[in-house]
């Protein structure tokens, strides 16, 4: 009867191991390799920005569903997402939008996506981001490395975390499920290689 016992721990203990193995590549081995992925992407800018003025001056040179660049985060395995300008719904059906107020590449930069429906769910798993992820946003310009540093549930009618900054971000708005007056905000901050905000 022990050894039938001691058997049947052993088979328990194997059966544990096996799908704990399983959820890990099914769950976590994706957006590890995404992460290691996302380590080859070359952080920089494409042209110097003191012979450029790259401001909100050079907004009058993009026009209304214009394409901007590409998004990836890593975390939520969202790669090379399409970014136009306009948070139009027409514009969101197909792509990230780019907010027309906001920075394109110096500054704040204000993205929105839907996240769920057939197309243009590009932030469906933002929610699932978090502090300390890694964002890369790239463009004509270079590519700008950020790191989460704000997560937080905003209504819908605040822009506050949209307006000009000093330093690089990066803010993506998303809607919440369910609550119709409120929005996921998540904002990251440029960082250089190697920057640990607490992930």
């Amino acid at each position: 009867m022990k050894k039938k016992n001691k058997f049947l721990i052993l088979i328990i203990f194997i059966a544990m191991i096996t799908l704990l193995g399983v959820v890990f590549f099914a769950i976590k081995y994706p957006v590890y390799k995404a992460n290691i992925d996302a380590k080859n992407i070359v952080v920089g800018d494409n042209i110097k920005l003191n012979d450029t003025l790259i401001d909100h001056n050079e907004q009058a040179v993009i026009h209304y569903d214009d394409e901007l660049g590409k998004l990836t985060i890593p975390d939520i395995l969202l790669d090379n997402a399409p970014i136009r300008e306009s948070v139009e719904l027409s514009t969101l059906s197909q792509t990230i939008g780019h907010f027309p107020s906001t920075s394109i590449y110096e500054g704040n930069i204000g993205l929105a996506s839907h996240n769920s429906g057939d197309k243009g769910d590009f932030f469906k798993n933002l929610n699932k981001i978090n502090i300390g992820s890694e964002i890369y946003y790239q463009t004509n310009y270079g590519t700008k490395r950020y790191v989460v540093t704000i997560k937080t549930v905003i209504n819908d009618d605040d822009w506050s975390y949209l307006q000009e900054t000093e330093d690089n971000r990066i803010t993506l708005i998303t809607c919440v499920k369910g609550q119709p007056e409120k929005r996921l905000c998540v904002q990251a901050v440029e960082s250089s290689d190697g920057m640990d905000y607490g992930q």
